[in-house]
């Protein structure tokens, strides 16, 4: 089991990277080069992940795109809120995320987005994973959610103060939290007022109609 989860690590590193090399991967994640060599030929041979003889790094694959989106396809929340996340973006004209709580290793992984139509936009975030105590709004949020119960909501500002997010909570039958919702934008296009008068009430309504078609009941 042990060098099982030493290879998932592996290919967790290369989801949230994007591409590296062997010894990047073996300082990172503090393995030795052989047990990550071993990982990545045994991902290869299946399809999961490819190297690039140019800059000698691996990369996913599209084996792991498959099993991507077999789990996309059989995740009631996503085929439930990809709809609304477009129909979100058309109303607010903002960056809409999807994150899933991941509570197990407390953190939540942002798995779709619907990107701004302005011409300034914020960096995706669409398959990147942080920490449920990270300071962005769908981690607070869901993290206000595991307390209280319920679609909380919270809100995020960068540390520069140039980015401006709200994240409403979507909730099962239980009242435990299963994702959020998340408005991100430019802070100067997404003042308080605006946030509060505009968008979370948009935001508020579509995380409830979400957490009642997974049951719950106000």
């Amino acid at each position: 089991m042990k060098t099982l989860e030493k290879a998932f690590r592996v290919l967790e590193y290369l989801m949230e990277k994007g591409g590296a090399g062997v010894t990047e991967i073996s300082q990172a994640l503090n393995l030795s080069k052989n047990n990550v060599f071993r990982a990545l030929a045994t991902f290869e041979e299946h399809g999961l992940v490819e190297k690039d003889e140019e800059t000698d790094k691996y990369k996913l694959a599209v084996n792991a795109a498959k099993l991507g989106y077999g789990f996309m396809r059989h995740s009631r929340l996503i085929r439930l809120a990809l709809p609304e996340l477009k129909s979100l973006r058309f109303a607010v004209k903002e960056t809409v995320n999807l994150a899933l709580l991941d509570e197990r290793r407390r953190s939540v992984v942002y798995v779709a987005h619907e990107e701004s139509v302005r011409p300034v936009k914020v960096e995706p975030r669409a398959g990147k994973r942080f920490a449920l105590e990270a300071e962005t709004a769908s981690a607070r949020a869901l993290k206000k959610a595991l307390v209280e119960g319920g679609p909380a909501v919270e809100y995020e500002l960068s540390a520069d103060g140039e980015l401006s997010g709200v994240a409403c909570a979507v909730v099962s039958g239980s009242g435990r939290p299963e994702g959020a919702l998340e408005v991100l934008a430019p802070s100067y296009r997404l003042p308080p007022d605006k946030i509060k008068k505009e968008v979370e009430p948009l935001l508020r309504r579509v995380a409830l109609t979400l957490s009642k078609e997974l049951g719950y009941d106000v």
